[in-house]
């Protein structure tokens, strides 16, 4: 559901009914079937005297709530394909991702306890989170390892991401 932002809070959100909410000390608990959430609402306090900041405060805590509300019903997925001769996954046992990257050595990668990593081909690792936030921060830590390059579109790339190679030395 994509609302304008100036009518954000007249749009109705519907909350499954094996979702609990819970507010205690200013944190609101989103508590799913596949996990809880937690949600600050100290900005809320801190809102300043412009009217179109509390807007901004409002929508962007209204969309983190839809998100976290989104994930705990649902989970988020990612995946990430690796490209290049040399650069897969290794294995994944003990809390950690072994990776060949094209060093002379593995690259470990410890797994956060928030997040499922499991890889169904050596080129290819599936990432899934019930935060979205938590989870793409993640991901964009495994692709700073090897940032898709520029002239030969080798690297980590998310699904469905396409390099624009650029051209090569001329004679």
């Amino acid at each position: 559901m994509f609302v304008k932002m100036k009518n954000i809070f007249k749009a109705t959100t519907f909350i499954p009914p094996n979702v609990q909410l819970f507010i205690k000390n200013n944190l609101l608990f989103i508590k799913g079937p596949l996990g809880s959430v937690c949600l600050d609402l100290n900005p809320l306090k801190k809102i300043f005297l412009g009217t179109r900041k509390k807007k901004i405060v409002y929508s962007t805590i209204f969309r983190l709530f839809q998100k976290n509300l989104l994930g705990v019903c649902l989970r988020y997925v990612v995946r990430l394909s690796f490209v290049g001769i040399g650069f897969r996954v290794e294995a994944i046992e003990k809390g950690f991702i072994k990776l060949k990257l094209g060093f002379s050595h593995f690259v470990f990668v410890k797994i956060p306890p928030y997040i499922r990593v499991f890889a169904p081909k050596k080129t290819v690792l599936v990432v899934e989170s019930i935060d979205d936030q938590l989870l793409k921060e993640f991901c964009a830590r495994l692709q700073s390892l090897k940032a898709p390059d520029a002239y030969k579109g080798k690297g980590i790339l998310y699904k469905n991401q396409t390099v624009i190679l650029k051209e090569g030395k001329k004679k």
